[in-house]
C-alpha cells in the first residue's frame, strides 16, 4: 500500500466501500473529453492547489491502517521514494558543508539540485568518446578539489614534494586547482589560460544557442542574449568565483534563477547537462592530460620516481583540498540554517510538492501513528 501515491486517499476509499458495502466500478474518462463531472473535479483540484489557505486533512479524519507523519503532517506519497529522497538530501548536505565548497562564499550560492543532476546523469559515461574511467575519476576529483596538483601533493607527501616549489610550468605561483585554468604558461600548441578562455566562451555560446531554440514558458525578450552573456559566471579574465565553481561542476544559483524566469527546471537541467559534460571532457584532454605529461617529466627531473610515490615510507599529511581554507565558525554553510525554516519547507513540500534538496532533519520527526487495527490491502 505504501508504494502507491495518494495511498491514504485510496485507503480511505477502500475502507468506506467495505463499511458501506458499496459496489464501485471505476470508469476511465479520457482527458480533455469535455466530460462535465471530470471538468468539475479538475476545477476543484486546481483551485485547491493554488489556495494559500488550504490546510491538510487532520490525521483523525483519515481512514488507514497507519499513517507516516512528518511534523504532524501525513505523508501521502510513495514512502520508498520519500525516504530515498531524505537519504539523498542528507548525503548531499554532508557533502555541501565541507569547507572546500564554502571557502569562497556561501554554499547557498550553488544550485545543488542542478549540480547533482549534471553529475549523476550517467547516460553519457557509456559513450565511446568520454566513457573512460579516468575521465569519470577526473570529473569527481575536479568537483571535490582533489586533483593531484602540486599543492595537493605537497600536502600528501611533503617528504617528496618540497613545500616551497611553485608551478613547474610557470614557476611564479603555487599550482592549485584554480591555477590550472589561469596558468599563463605559453607554448605554440599549449596555453592553459587561453585554452580555458576558449572552452568557456564556447560553452557559453552552446548554452545560448540551445536556450534560444528551446521552448520557453514566456516569450524571450530581445535583451535575453545580452543579459545571459553578461552573467558573472562567464567572466574568465580573470576568472570570477562563480566561473571557477562552474568549472568544477557547481552550477551558480543565479544562473538557474535567471533561466527559471523563462524555462522550466527540467528544460534548464537537460540543456545545462550535456555541454557541461563535454566542457569537462575538453578540460581533461586539452589541459589536464597535457599538464600531466609535463608534470611527469618534471618529476623525473627532480628525481621523483613512480616507486617513490607509491612507497608508504615517509611522513604524509591528511589530504586537504588545494584551496587555502580558514575553518572559521562564521563560514556560511547549509548547516547554519534554522531548523524551523527547514521543517516549514518540508511541511510545505508535502502539501504542495517541491524539490527534495531541502528535506533535512527527517528521521527525528518521522513517526508512525496506528489508527485502525485492520490489515493492509
Amino acid at each position: 500500500m505504501l508504494k502507491e501515491s495518494n495511498h491514504l486517499l485510496w485507503s480511505s476509499i477502500r475502507t468506506i466501500m467495505l463499511q458501506k458495502n458499496l459496489d464501485v466500478t471505476l470508469i476511465k474518462v479520457p482527458a480533455h473529453a469535455d466530460d462535465p463531472l471530470n471538468n468539475h473535479v479538475d476545477a476543484l483540484a486546481k483551485a485547491a492547489h493554488t489556495d494559500s489557505h488550504l490546510s491538510s486533512c487532520p490525521p483523525l479524519e483519515l481512514i488507514a491502517p497507519c499513517i507516516l507523519q512528518f511534523n504532524s503532517l501525513p505523508v501521502d506519497m510513495n514512502i520508498r521514494k520519500f525516504i530515498r529522497n531524505m537519504f539523498d538530501a542528507k548525503s548531499l548536505l554532508t557533502l555541501a558543508v565541507l569547507p572546500r565548497f564554502n571557502s569562497y562564499s556561501s554554499t547557498s550560492d550553488i544550485d545543488w539540485a542542478c549540480s547533482k543532476f549534471c553529475l549523476n546523469n550517467n547516460k553519457h559515461f557509456v559513450s565511446h568518446r568520454n566513457g573512460r574511467s579516468e575521465f569519470c575519476g577526473f570529473r569527481i576529483k575536479l568537483l571535490l578539489d582533489m586533483l593531484p596538483t602540486l599543492t595537493t601533493l605537497q600536502r600528501r607527501k611533503p617528504h617528496l614534494y618540497n613545500p616551497s616549489w611553485l608551478c613547474p610550468q610557470y614557476n611564479s605561483f603555487p599550482e592549485t586547482l584554480d591555477h590550472l585554468w589561469t596558468c599563463p604558461y605559453i607554448l605554440p600548441e599549449f596555453s592553459p589560460l587561453q585554452t580555458f578562455k576558449t572552452l568557456l566562451l564556447a560553452l557559453r555560446t552552446t548554452y545560448l544557442d540551445n536556450f534560444l531554440s528551446a521552448s520557453s514558458l514566456i516569450p524571450l525578450p530581445d535583451s535575453f542574449a545580452a543579459e545571459f552573456m553578461a552573467l558573472n559566471c562567464w567572466d574568465c579574465d580573470p576568472p570570477s568565483i562563480s566561473c571557477l565553481r562552474l568549472t568544477r561542476g557547481l552550477i551558480p544559483i543565479f544562473l538557474t534563477e535567471f533561466l527559471g524566469i523563462y524555462f522550466s527546471s527540467p528544460t534548464i537541467w537537460s540543456i545545462l547537462d550535456t555541454p557541461l559534460h563535454d566542457f569537462h571532457f575538453d578540460l581533461y584532454v586539452q589541459i589536464w592530460l597535457c599538464r600531466s605529461i609535463f608534470f611527469h617529466y618534471w618529476e623525473l627531473a627532480q628525481g621523483i620516481t613512480k616507486k617513490m610515490k607509491s612507497s608508504a615510507l615517509g611522513p604524509s599529511s591528511i589530504l586537504r583540498p588545494s584551496s587555502n581554507i580558514l575553518l572559521d565558525s562564521s563560514t556560511p554553510s547549509l548547516a547554519t540554517a534554522f531548523l524551523d525554516s527547514w521543517v516549514s519547507w518540508v511541511s510545505s513540500s508535502i502539501i504542495r510538492g517541491g524539490s527534495w534538496i531541502s528535506h533535512l532533519d527527517f528521521w527525528r520527526r518521522l513517526t508512525v501513528q496506528p489508527l485502525l487495527r485492520i490489515s493492509f490491502w
